[in-house]
């Protein structure tokens, strides 16, 4: 028995390995206004991120140059130290200690104009204001 064909149909051969079609087109619409929008959060996050940095490295330095005035009032401690134990006279010992006092008052009391004058001012301003 044979049969006859009568009519021949295409099949869909699609490969497996092949990558969908995308169905939407990759298009993104906005009004003028949603990119205004748009264009003004990224300008801000911008401006929040830069004055994270800046900050955090204003930050960093000042805590380098606390470190270096604790080092430096330590070694005026010492030096007092090692003057009220040496061999000198009385009068001497009153006019050194007297100096390392006020050496000490100093660095102390001046540590506005020393950060001042140890760097450049922060972009970002004054911060004392």
């Amino acid at each position: 028995m044979k049969r006859e064909i009568k009519k021949l149909q295409p099949f869909p051969f699609e490969s497996d390995f092949s990558a969908p079609q995308p169905e939407v087109p990759d298009l993104v619409s906005m009004s003028a206004a949603e990119l205004r929008a748009l264009l003004a959060e990224t300008r801000d996050g911008a401006v929040r991120i830069l004055q994270d940095e800046t900050l955090s490295a204003e930050s960093e330095r000042l805590q380098q140059v606390s470190e270096d005035l604790k080092q430096a009032l330590a070694t005026i401690v010492e030096l007092a130290t090692l003057l009220e134990t040496a061999a000198l006279s009385s009068e001497e010992k009153t006019i050194a200690l007297s100096k390392v006092r006020r050496l000490a008052a100093t660095l102390i009391d001046g540590q506005g104009e020393l950060f001042a004058n140890s760097t450049p001012h922060s972009p970002l301003g004054n911060h004392s204001d």
